[in-house]
Parts: C-alpha cells; structure tokens; sequence
C-alpha cells in the first residue's frame, strides 16, 4: 500500500489521513492522495473489484467480512426506445440500485467501516434524509459497530424507521433547515473529537471510484465519454472521476470522461454555479421537490465540482418537477424503479442532446442511484390504473388480452 494523506481538493493543502474532520479549515472539500499511485497495478488474476484494485485502495488487508456485497453493479444497454427518446445511441446504464441497501451508499460505507477499524473507533455516526442513513446503519449492524444517525424532524417516518430496524440509534432534530441542522451537527462533533461521516467525506469518495474501476472494465479497457448523475453533497461525482484520474494516472487511460452534473431545478445550486460565468455558489431557498433524496441548499465542498465543471468542461443540467414525474414513469416503463433523484437525468440528457452538448454518437452512462422503493411518494398517482376484478371477471379479462 501506498503513503497516505489527505489534502484539500482546491489549494492543496496536505492534512493527515486520520484528519476527524472531513473539510479542511478553509471550507474546502479533502480527498486522499495516495503517494506513488501512478505505480498501481491491476491485479487481473483476482476476483472482485476490490481485490483487483486493491493498489488503489488506501487500507492494507481490511476485512472482508465487513462486505454486504456492494459493488460489481451490472452495465446495460439502454433499449432502442430510450435511445430513440434521447438521441443517443451509444447510450448505457449503470444500475446502482442493485446496491444491498438500494443505493451507491453502500459503496462508501463499507470504506468508512474500514477507517473506522484503523482508528480504533467503535461507532459510526451520520447526518442524513434517507439513503445514507440506511446504508451506515446496515453496515454498522454488519460489523457490530453501533450508529449514531441524525435526520431533521421532518424526515418522513418511512424513511426514518428502517434505520432504527438495523438498530441504529436515530436523533430527529428540531431545526429549520437541514443545511443548518447538518452544519451544527458538524461543529459540534469536531468540538467534542467525534468523527461523523456525510456524503462528501474523503473515505466515502474512495468508495465510490470503485464505480470507475468497474466501468473501465466494463467497457474493455476504455472510458465513456460521458457520465451522467444526480448530484447533492457532491461527493458521488468527484469519487467517480478520481477513480478516472488515478487510472489515467497509473498508465491505463490516455482520456478521462466528462461528467453530467444533474440536479432538481428547485434546488440546483451547483448546476447553477457550473452555468454562470462568475462560478459562485449562490445559496438556493428550500423549495420542496419530488427529488428529495438531493436536496442541498449549499452543499460543503460544492467549490471544488464548479471548479473542475470550469475546468474540464462539464455539461449540467437541471430538471423539472414534470419531467421528474414524467421520467420517473418512463424509466419504470423500461424496467427501472428508481427513486424520483435518479430520474432526473434522463430528461437532462434529452436536453443536453437536442441543445448538441452531446454528440449523437457519444458513449454515455446513465447512473441510476437509488431504488425506487426508496421514495414511493409518486406511486399514489398510479392507483387510477389499478383494477378490481371478481373471480368471475377472470375468463373475460384473459381472453380480452390473450
């Protein structure tokens, strides 16, 4: 294994790896740098992605046994209708709801377990809305560690009481806003020497590059040349491309691929900044939206995703509130039941293409984050299409469809 430390993402500024805070002092986002990485070697005899790449994995001999089998997600052609519907023939989907807990999340909490173990500590605490909270709690449940997991009180109940199935201990907290909620949570743990793991801590990223890994495989050997997500925290997006980085790095890549920042346009503060001349952030109202699971008014660390958009030329996207309902519908029609969050980038990636942002011939991935049975808010709209039949009925509606 490599040498290891953390160093913030903007200026540089090295910390070390067992830094408990998971943003340097000036407010920037903190990643690992693993010192010789360009040396990394792919081990091809071994299976599973994680053993293959385990020269790129910043802990020596963690435990297996930690694993909820996370990962090796499965790459799939898009159907000609979706690929008619956005004018993208090369287009693919990476299934991440096929995660243990339905969501890339898991990816990441495997590698916070992981820290945790080196650093002697006993528990695992988060501040969360929904899927992180899952995640962390199943995972600590895995490894017998306790979860400490702070949601807003206005946390739906049915998001909230899975955590406390896994035997997390849930804190609902009064506060006005969940940015505010999250911040305070943050402080006052750094004050008190408790680590607490979000969506854009440096651990968490190295989890999510894993997605990269597997993507180049999947790929044989090359990198698409767009990569679409919905992002909040931002930590998904930048864990992903620095798992490009560090391939391109060790000699396996010649290119990296452009990533497709999506968010609600209620709440889009990063796609926004992405499209300003100026780059600055600038703090959304709390606007509900059926894409709940990436609400962030003013995510921590968003600086550095405006950065990199700037500097390599990221396409972003937002989506409404009817082309959520509307993707959301269509998706499952092709046989995906995604959360409302993931579906918004089907309807960016419509618009991105007929604005010619992205050639027709372009080899894209889609990646769907999250399970459906993760947010069922908009399934009441279907009940219309439902029918009650008698055993009676049975003969005539077979025959009617036969």
């Amino acid at each position: 294994m490599f040498a290891r430390r953390l160093i913030s993402t903007i200026s540089q500024q090295p910390f070390p790896f067992s830094r408990i805070e998971e943003y340097a002092d000036n407010g920037e986002a903190l990643e690992v740098q693993l010192e010789g990485v360009e040396h990394a070697k792919i081990r091809t005899e071994q299976a599973g992605v994680l053993k293959r790449y385990a020269n790129f994995i910043p802990f020596n001999d963690p435990k297996a046994t930690y694993s909820l089998g996370e990962g090796d997600t499965p790459l799939l052609e898009a159907d000609a209708s979706l690929k008619a519907e956005t004018g993208i023939e090369n287009l693919w989907i990476k299934d991440e709801t096929r995660n243990p807990t339905g969501s890339f999340k898991d990816r990441g909490s495997l590698f916070c377990l992981w820290m945790a173990d080196e650093m002697g500590e006993s528990a695992l605490a988060t501040v969360s809305t929904g899927n992180m909270g899952h995640s962390i709690a199943a995972y600590a449940a895995r490894s017998g560690k306790r979860a400490l997991i702070f949601v807003p009180e206005f946390a739906p109940m049915e998001k909230v009481l899975p955590m406390a199935f896994f035997g997390a201990e849930v804190f609902r907290v009064r506060s006005p806003h969940y940015s505010e909620m999250k911040s305070k949570v943050l402080e006052t743990a750094s004050a008190r020497g408790v680590r607490v793991v979000t969506g854009n801590g440096p651990i968490r990223c190295e989890g999510y590059k894993c997605l990269a890994f597997e993507l180049y495989e999947q790929l044989k050997g090359q990198a698409p040349d767009y990569i679409a997500l919905p992002i909040s925290a931002c930590g998904h997006i930048r864990g992903i491309f620095k798992g490009f980085r560090e391939l391109m790095a060790a000699g396996f890549l010649t290119r990296l691929p452009a990533m497709v920042a999506v968010q609600a346009s209620r709440n889009a503060p990063i796609v926004q900044a992405i499209q300003s001349e100026s780059g600055e952030i600038h703090p959304f109202p709390v606007y509900p939206t059926v894409a709940e699971a990436i609400t962030s008014t003013n995510p921590p660390g968003g600086s550095e995703i405006v950065e990199k958009a700037k500097r390599y030329r990221w396409p972003a996207e937002t989506a409404t509130e009817d082309e959520i309902v509307k993707a959301h519908q269509r998706l499952a029609m092709s046989g995906f039941f995604v959360e409302p969050s993931s579906a918004t980038v089907l309807p960016a990636l419509k618009k991105l293409r007929r604005r010619g942002v992205i050639p027709p011939e372009s080899c894209v991935v889609m990646v769907l984050t999250g399970s459906g049975m993760k947010d069922l808010s908009l399934l009441p709209r279907k009940a219309a299409d439902t029918r009650v039949v008698g055993l009676e009925d049975l003969e005539k509606v077979l025959s009617e469809r036969s």
